[in-house]
């Protein structure tokens, strides 16, 4: 496999976790909404740290965007990527 290929298919990779990490945060944003006055504190902790995880999955796919960018030397179809995705 050339390198290439293999730098597209860990941004695929680090696309999906970054995705996966949305879901997690609209659930624990929902579970939060849902506790009870005594279980707030604590489902507003998790839904903070689901946030920081979701922004960490976030940097590492621009990362990996900008990794292939330096690569390919064509920034302008990455940059829409990079805007359409939000990172």
């Amino acid at each position: 496999m050339r390198v290439e290929e293999l730098l597209v298919d860990r941004l695929i990779e680090l696309y999906c976790e970054w995705r996966t990490a949305c879901g997690e945060v609209r659930a624990a944003y929902e579970r939060f909404c849902r506790a009870c006055a005594s279980d707030r504190e604590l489902a507003f902790a998790a839904y903070a740290a689901a946030l920081d995880r979701e922004q960490s999955a976030c940097e590492d796919y621009a990362g990996q965007i900008h990794v292939i960018e330096s690569r390919r030397g064509n920034t302008r179809d990455l940059a829409r990527l990079r805007q359409a995705y939000g990172c």
